[in-house]
């Protein structure tokens, strides 16, 4: 029987000075399971680290007849409670937990004052358009990380959807994502049919001017970045059809 340095018979193999030695089962195991970790570190760096980045305009991907941005699963505030909005969006409802509920209420709250400044034309028609369309506004958990808002038909109402990044920043910070969501209600297109590149291009516009207005200090929301990014292009409507949206024929 194999014994430790210290004379106790263990029954593992050992030199005879009673050095322990690994079995050879074990080693060819060990040897195995280095070959697979490394297959697998070689197959992550591919299928994620070999992705080419998102461009700005990929980040709001297209949507449809019923949703204005695809924004993949969401998951929603456990809790359902409905309350009335004041102001300007008197008509809509808030949607969610009180937390929920105060991001929302202080966002549409500087909303309503952007629109007041008389500069956003599209979105003062969108928010008659979802007063009338029943309107819900609601934070989700977006599958799509990088979209800030999304709008979508949903049981005959127009819920506009808001990323809860929102409620761990300033509420107010979320305005130029309500209006352009609004921006695209009042093209009078949707819903019926899907955004165009043209219309995504007036929404980032607006999107973009509700920005410059706002106090966002040294670091803007991402949605900022980018409608900036776009229209300093050489050509956003193009940028758009690049990303999956239609164009506008002639």
């Amino acid at each position: 029987m194999s014994r430790s340095p210290s004379g106790v018979g263990d029954g593992l193999p050992s030199l005879p000075d009673g050095e322990p030695v690994l079995a050879r089962w074990f080693v060819l195991a060990m040897l195995a399971l280095a070959v697979v970790g490394i297959g697998v570190t070689v197959w992550a760096f591919v299928a994620f680290g070999g992705r080419e980045e998102l461009t700005a305009a990929e980040r709001r991907p297209p949507g449809s007849a019923t949703v204005t941005h695809e924004r993949g699963t969401a998951v929603l505030n456990e809790v359902t409670d409905l309350v009335d909005a004041t102001g300007c969006a008197t008509g809509i409802q808030l949607f969610g937990d009180p937390g929920a509920i105060a991001t929302t209420s202080r966002t549409l709250s500087a909303t309503c004052q952007l629109l007041q400044t008389g500069d956003f034309p599209e979105a003062r028609a969108g928010l008659d358009a979802w007063i009338a369309g029943d309107g819900i506004l609601r934070i989700a958990t977006f599958e799509f990380t990088g979209t800030e808002s999304s709008a979508r038909l949903s049981d005959d109402r127009i819920v506009v959807e808001l990323s809860p990044r929102f409620q761990f920043t300033d509420g107010t910070r979320g305005a130029p994502f309500v209006l352009h969501e609004l921006a695209h209600l009042g093209t009078g297109t949707w819903p019926g049919a899907p955004v165009t590149a043209q219309q995504e291009v007036v929404a980032t516009e607006t999107t973009d001017r509700a920005c410059g207005r706002l106090a966002m200090g040294d670091d803007p929301p991402l949605g900022c970045i980018d409608a900036a990014a776009i229209l300093a292009g050489d050509d956003p409507v193009q940028a758009f059809v690049d990303a999956g949206y239609p164009e506008v024929s002639g």
